[in-house]
């Protein structure tokens, strides 16, 4: 009897860590972190532009806004499927 009690005990604490150890590796992405993190310094000084350079500075709000959009998406596809 100890020794099945022992068995679900390690099944237990095995079912609770291994899944938690998995998600932590799947949501490591320091470079995708650091590059939003950096997409959004840009995003902060591009509202600061106060001549729109031909409608460049306009340009390339909006393509920064995109480019922020699809790194959280990779982001977020990552913690899924931990690629």
């Amino acid at each position: 009897m100890a020794g099945l009690n022992k068995a679900i005990i390690i099944g237990t604490a095995a079912a609770l860590i291994l899944p938690m150890s998995f998600g932590l590796a799947f949501a490591a992405q320091p470079q995708m972190e650091s590059s939003l993190h950096k997409l959004e310094a840009a995003q902060s000084e591009l509202q600061k532009v106060t001549q729109n350079k031909a409608g460049h500075a306009a340009a390339a709000r909006k393509l920064v806004a995109e480019a922020i959009e699809e790194v959280q998406a990779g982001i977020a596809y990552g913690r899924t499927h931990g690629d």
